[in-house]
């Protein structure tokens, strides 16, 4: 198995900021590493300069998944980010990865994770620091209207995701779900994205991106595929769920009905069990 992150790392003649760029993290979301690749090409010939600081590239930070194009091959690279979860999932392939985006995390001043989705909705920029100024900056800058704030419920006890990592080395991160993962204009987003941050910081030439009017969701809770219940809920054909709809059916025929209505968000019916078919967000028209 390929158990080493290819990396790339271009560097200015002049200091400044060091940014961190992944992809793929997931396997099965390919726009990131798409858009990282064409960043590496524009930057090996020179088409574009960085006129300040240095970044660092890992545009496919799931190898072996990405060639089976699953999400993961034994746990989830995005929820084993720190070292007590590595050393509890030690035989997994995905151990072997988290160590090393965690060591480009370690090195940098900011740091970008791109994503995609397994639905077809709108992009959002996933902002947990959302009190940090750098990072609602950050967040402010990727040209995405959707900015998703901090929720205890992003995650489930016990896991940690790469912007989760990042908060607690002090360093301004965003995660950037870019759209559907097949789609090629969700690689466009990705794409456009980067730029804009690197403009964002003075790294290369470029236009500001223009400042637009952002909805901000808070999660208020999820739905999870949890052993002995099949989900019943329309989930890909409602945007939004009520307070009481019939939710799951139980082993045993019984009903379980949904405690909190909102947005639905990221829902995906095929979701591994233990993790989540759906977040359930409100929304708000500034930082909440």
């Amino acid at each position: 198995m390929i158990e080493t992150i290819e990396t790339f790392k271009f560097q200015s003649n002049q200091p400044g900021p060091h940014l961190v760029f992944t992809g793929r993290v997931h396997g099965n979301e390919p726009c990131g590493e798409m858009a990282l690749k064409r960043l590496i090409e524009k930057l090996a010939e020179h088409e574009i300069t960085l006129k300040k600081g240095r970044v660092t590239l890992m545009p496919c930070c799931n190898p072996e998944a990405t060639l089976i194009n699953k999400r993961f091959v034994d746990v989830n690279l995005n929820r084993i980010i720190s070292t007590d979860l590595v050393e509890e999932n030690f035989e997994a392939y995905e151990a072997k990865l988290a160590p090393q985006i965690m060591s480009a995390i370690d090195t940098c001043d900011a740091y970008i994770d791109l994503h995609s989705f397994t639905e077809n909705m709108e992009p959002v920029t996933i902002c947990i620091d959302n009190q940090n100024e750098q990072s609602q900056a950050l967040a402010q800058v990727c040209g995405i209207k959707r900015i998703e704030c901090d929720s205890p419920l992003l995650t489930k006890p016990g896991a940690q995701m790469t912007i989760h990592y990042a908060r607690h080395k002090h360093k301004p991160a965003v995660l950037v779900e870019c759209g559907q993962h097949d789609d090629p204009h969700a690689v466009e987003i990705a794409y456009h994205a980067i730029l804009n941050i690197l403009v964002h910081f003075g790294m290369i030439e470029g236009k500001a991106a223009t400042p637009i009017h952002h909805q901000f969701l808070v999660v208020r809770s999820a739905i999870y595929n949890d052993p002995g219940q099949k989900l019943i809920f329309p989930l890909m054909e409602q945007d939004y769920i009520k307070a009481g709809d019939p939710l799951f059916k139980t082993e045993h025929g019984d009903i379980i009905h949904a405690h909190e209505g909102g947005l639905l968000f990221m829902r995906n019916p095929n979701t591994p069990e233990g993790e989540e078919y759906a977040y359930v967000c409100e929304a708000y028209d500034d930082w909440p």
